[in-house]
């Protein structure tokens, strides 16, 4: 009689433990597909991170900015090009408005090209404690977008003010975009304020 409760109590503890194994696992996010992100402890991880949301064309993104986020474009742009709307942008116009209208127009085969240099008369700061400014030179093209559709990428320069919050991660609080004093181009603002 015990062998057959031992078998019983056996059978039992098996059919438990392997009713996990036909749970579902958890899908991953097609906006997240092939975004390599890095834990934000730094500035410069930030950065990082926002070029590959960039062009990956993910809503990680996002993650880069704080709650309190807030665009600010280059005065020249503001009164350059009076019909678009450069007042009031905080992350929730970042992110139902400008980011999904330009992810939306990427083509299946091509991708954002961003890159976000470190702007050599601006270095970082040695060891920031719970808030910095890091300056990058960028270029950023969407494909298939009004302003970058023939090829010609965003240019200008960025003002990062980033904040560290309680657990140490690190996001992008104010964003002042530059025109660079040696290019034409237009900034990533312009490009970006087409679609809001």
């Amino acid at each position: 009689m015990n062998k057959y409760f031992l078998f019983a109590l056996l059978f039992l503890f098996s059919f438990f433990i392997s009713c996990s194994l036909f749970e579902p696992r958890v899908p991953e996010y097609p906006s997240e597909a092939g975004v390599v992100w890095i834990t934000p402890i730094s500035p410069e991880i930030v950065v990082l991170n926002l070029e590959a949301a960039l062009n990956g064309s993910s809503a990680l993104y996002l993650d880069c900015l704080s709650e309190s986020f807030v665009f600010y474009a280059d005065t020249n742009d503001i009164n350059e090009y009076p019909t678009y709307n450069f007042n009031d942008w905080i992350k929730s116009v970042e992110a139902y408005t400008v980011t999904t209208a330009l992810f939306a127009i990427v083509p299946a085969d091509s991708s954002i090209s961003a890159s976000f240099l470190e702007d050599l008369d601006h270095p970082d700061p040695a060891a920031p404690v719970d808030s910095a400014i890091i300056y990058r030179e960028y270029a950023i093209t969407v494909p298939q977008s009004y302003y970058s559709g023939t090829g010609t990428p965003a240019s200008g320069i960025v003002e990062f003010h980033m904040i560290e919050n309680e657990d140490g991660f690190w996001s992008i609080n104010k964003w002042f975009d530059l025109r660079h004093e040696e290019t034409y181009l237009n900034t990533w603002a312009v490009a970006k304020a087409y679609y809001r």
